[in-house]
């Protein structure tokens, strides 16, 4: 009865031994990608900060370029009411030189 007890014990320390052996390398294992992912987690946080960074930049510069742009659209239009106020100052001289030499010309005629 004691050698069936011994052999017992052997035999079920020998499987408690594979199963802890078993137990200790899923253990190693799922560790192993609980850092992967936790480097990889790591990796993506600096990722969204970069691009968060990239972001702010981006939209100081649309900003800018919009502040840009409005300058640049003001100072057009003032280009443009310049050019209209000088074509409706040309159109008055021409008139005016029209009617100088119209009558200068009408009194040649006369003479």
């Amino acid at each position: 009865d004691e050698i069936k007890q011994k052999d017992f014990c052997i035999e079920e320390l020998n499987t408690n031994e594979r199963e802890t052996e078993l137990k200790n390398r899923d253990k190693e294992e799922t560790q192993a990608k609980i850092d992967t992912l936790t480097n990889e987690i790591e990796t993506l946080i600096n990722e969204i900060d970069t691009l968060k960074a990239e972001i702010a930049s981006l939209q100081t510069e649309l900003k800018r370029a919009g502040e840009d742009r409005e300058q640049e659209n003001k100072d057009f239009q003032e280009t443009v009411a310049d050019q209209r106020a000088t074509v409706k100052l040309l159109e008055k001289t021409l008139d005016v030189l029209k009617g100088f030499y119209n009558k200068k010309h009408k009194g040649s005629n006369l003479a």
